[in-house]
């Protein structure tokens, strides 16, 4: 399964309370399903990140935006993650990607 922001596809969505980290360097997306929306394959981006090794399958609880996903989704089990697998890219190379996906869909949780 997966889901595309901007032209790039991310595994997912999966629950973000059970899902398996790639380990490797990626670019990830935070999601949830809005009340309002009737359809099961609509999601709200509500963050953009990306990191060197997601090998830490509870990582999004340690991240600062963390009370920003929940507020937003009104749950922990509303929250969705998908990734991005860029096993042998450089960190400008994913914060290129990171930073243009933001300017495109302005997550609420980025700001």
């Amino acid at each position: 399964m997966s889901i595309i922001w901007g032209d790039i596809s991310f595994d997912g969505p999966y629950p973000i309370t059970d899902w398996n980290p790639p380990y490797c360097a990626v670019i990830y997306v935070i999601m949830h399903k809005p009340d309002y929306v009737n359809e099961p394959k609509k999601f709200r981006l509500l963050y953009i990140g990306g990191l060197f090794n997601l090998s830490d399958r509870r990582f999004y609880r340690e991240q600062d935006k963390y009370n920003c996903w929940i507020k937003e989704a009104d749950s922990e089990d509303n929250l969705y993650i998908g990734i991005h697998k860029m096993p042998n890219s450089t960190a400008d190379e994913r914060i290129k990607i990171e930073s243009n996906l933001i300017n495109q869909y302005n997550p609420v949780c980025n700001q």
